[in-house]
């Protein structure tokens, strides 16, 4: 692997860590739940970001986790079991750029999104 894919990787997995921690106390504090949706979307797309890059995956602008996932099950097909997460999580954070258009999210939603997020941190790491 390229050292300086690695080093990228690293910056994108720090980033996405304060997401991901972000929205685990905002969960853990029965906060609102579509903000912790969008922390995790985020969370999710930088820890994908950074393991494309780490494998040589040129950037591109996207906010689509379902394009992201397509990419690293190319890498690796252990990740088609997160296809679910990807297309719930892309909706919540394009939903909550409109307010005419938000989906409603509970916070036990929420915290089974963020335990799913988990898992894929698991297999990037």
């Amino acid at each position: 692997m390229n050292e300086n894919n690695i080093t990228k990787a690293e910056e994108w997995f720090e980033k996405a860590k304060h997401d991901f921690e972000s929205a685990k106390l905002i969960l853990e504090g029965n906060g609102y739940a579509d903000t912790a949706a969008v922390l995790l979307q985020q969370a999710m797309e930088k820890y994908l970001k950074g393991f494309l890059i780490k494998n040589g995956w040129k950037l591109i602008k996207t906010h689509n986790l379902k394009v992201l996932l397509d990419e690293a099950e190319m890498r690796d097909n252990n990740f088609e079991r997160f296809q679910d997460l990807a297309g719930k999580l892309t909706q919540y954070y394009i939903d909550e750029k409109y307010p005419t258009m938000t989906t409603d999210i509970d916070l036990e939603e929420a915290k089974t999104l963020c335990a799913q997020v988990q898992e894929l941190l698991k297999l990037i790491k």
